[in-house]
């Protein structure tokens, strides 16, 4: 299987050579949790025979997000997953997942729950794109494209827990089985 990772935000991502960290929570900045996420799931799915590509390398890498679903078109992905933190107001708590079309639905969800198994944080569930902050998604004009918010960054709890090595590891553990089998 070819499978797109997508770490988001990072160098260009909205605008040509200005960086965008994402939110930040902490000191953490949003960009660096989601390459490091994909950085590690990266490894399993290669370890497992996978082909992996990655829309950004590190936080120098210019790729912005309207060219993001072109870069997993252009190498014939099956699968593209893209990874996020949200923030809100310090309180808000645990994971979602974002999906455009309806045949995404059920594996969305089973995203959400693993990772919030995973993380031990709550289950917000699988939303539409048009649910999230944003009326449409540019990553999801990749037709198998689902976009994880891990949890609020700007929230200690989840902050704390989406950047522990021990987690971090199961949740790319679990996501590699759901990828490749869901």
């Amino acid at each position: 299987m070819i499978i797109c990772l997508d770490p988001g935000h990072g160098m260009g991502n909205k605008a040509r050579g200005i960086y965008d960290s994402g939110a930040i929570g902490g000191g953490i900045k949003e960009e660096t949790v989601a390459m490091h996420y994909v950085n590690v799931l990266r490894g399993i799915l290669m370890r497992m025979g996978h082909q992996v590509i990655r829309t950004r390398v590190d936080d120098k890498d210019p790729c912005p997000v309207s060219r993001r679903d072109d870069i997993a078109i252009s190498y014939r992905c099956q699968r593209m997953v893209s990874f996020h933190c949200n923030a809100a107001d310090g309180k808000a708590t645990g994971t979602e997942v974002f999906y455009r079309g309806e045949n995404d639905r059920a594996l969305a969800a089973a995203f959400s729950r693993t990772v919030s198994q995973q993380l031990g944080l709550k289950d917000r569930g699988a939303k539409t794109e048009k649910e999230s902050q944003h009326t449409q998604l540019a990553i999801m004009d990749f037709d198998k494209c689902w976009l994880i918010e891990l949890g609020f960054i700007d929230n200690p709890t989840d902050r704390a827990r989406i950047t522990d090595p021990l987690r971090i590891a199961n949740v790319c553990e679990a996501l590699a089985h759901l990828i490749v089998t869901g």
